[in-house]
């Protein structure tokens, strides 16, 4: 191949907080290197993310490190539907191979649904796809949605809440009787209940069982005989089924759509910050200025408090300190185990301090 060629090949794998990823970093990194092509690593952020324990943010974090030290370009998209992303993400980015853990290729139980691999194959099926052995299936990415990630327990709150919108509506229900509406305006009005349900509350754990929970109420409260779960009509039967799996449903897609705007408003902010801060770097008038906004936009993404060493005569200088919100920092930073790993990061270019291998007691 001509060194002035554009690269033909263009590899694509895929973190995650699994033990093995860094084995699917390393192969596609190979990979790149005998094909002569560009390497992309890309983490599909989920709802699910913000629900990860320390120790697998510990690990994902060293396989992007691990990514950048190979020269990998790291992407982040957001998204529930982990296939779909991939895929298109590959086809605006030109990617033609991925590189996947086996973890990810087959299904767990023969009631589940296609796996990465397949619905990657049937939404993308030009793009060619590597299976690396992969010991663990656990912290891989999924074949898609999962409804059940998060904690099962709802808060006292969000259980408040649903019993609050099922009371009112059953007392509703109560005067819509009255009236003699007809009934499917009162199941139309547990259909609400289950909607509000799922805007107030977080997770899906309420939303099922305010679900439940309608169905039963409006059997024992509303349906004749009353105050029994036993109703005359025989045609009740079906009602009852299809009201809990429309509210199910309902809840379901409802709380789905808040994630997703959840993580738009999340992209959206960032996208804002960087713009906000190319804007006023261009219109920074001095070093010191260009450091203090660069710390302040820093301070916005990460909610944490920065420290800044200007180099001088080969070193570091002193250090400045900005604090979140005004705050004022802790001496910690000026603590010879902050110091020491400050220099030794400025000497060989490379993290330092709590959670790496060194200067791992500096806080």
């Amino acid at each position: 191949m001509n060194q002035n060629d554009p690269p033909t090949e263009h590899i694509l794998a895929c973190l995650s907080s699994s033990p093995s990823n860094a084995k699917i970093v390393r192969t596609a990194a190979t990979m790149a290197k005998a094909f002569g092509g560009t390497f992309t690593a890309l983490y599909v952020r989920t709802p699910d993310s913000d629900q990860m324990g320390q120790e697998d943010c510990r690990r994902l974090q060293q396989h992007i490190r691990m990514a950048e030290q190979a020269g990998a370009d790291i992407s982040t998209i957001y998204g529930d539907d982990i296939p779909q992303q991939i895929a298109e993400f590959a086809r605006i980015s030109g990617i033609t191979k991925i590189v996947l853990g086996s973890s990810s290729v087959h299904r767990r139980h023969f009631w589940s649904g296609p796996s990465l691999t397949e619905k990657l194959t049937m939404t993308a099926p030009n793009l060619d796809i590597y299976i690396i052995p992969d010991a663990s299936a656990e912290n891989g990415y999924g074949s898609g949605r999962k409804l059940f990630t998060r904690p099962l327990l709802p808060s006292v709150r969000d259980l408040l809440i649903t019993a609050g919108i099922l009371s009112c509506i059953t007392l509703i229900g109560f005067f819509f009787l009255q009236l003699d509406f007809a009934r499917y305006n009162i199941i139309m009005l547990y259909m609400l209940g289950m909607l509000f349900t799922a805007l107030c509350t977080s997770g899906y754990t309420c939303g099922v069982l305010g679900s439940v929970a309608s169905v039963a109420l409006y059997n024992f409260f509303l349906t004749e005989p009353r105050l029994t779960f036993h109703a005359y009509d025989p045609g009740y039967q079906v009602t009852f089924a299809l009201m809990l799996t429309s509210a199910i449903i309902t809840c379901t897609l409802t709380t789905r759509l808040k994630d997703h705007a959840k993580m738009s408003a999340q992209a959206a902010f960032r996208t804002k910050v960087l713009f906000d801060t190319n804007q006023l770097l261009q219109k920074a008038k001095s070093e010191e200025e260009i450091f203090s906004l660069t710390a302040s936009q820093l301070m916005k993404l990460l909610n944490r408090s920065l420290i800044v060493y200007l180099e001088q005569n080969g070193g570091l200088g002193a250090e400045q300190v900005f604090g979140v919100d005004g705050e004022t920092a802790q001496n910690i930073f000026s603590a010879p185990e902050e110091r020491d790993a400050a220099n030794w990061t400025f000497a060989n270019k490379k993290r330092s301090g709590a959670g790496t291998d060194s200067y791992p007691d500096a806080k």
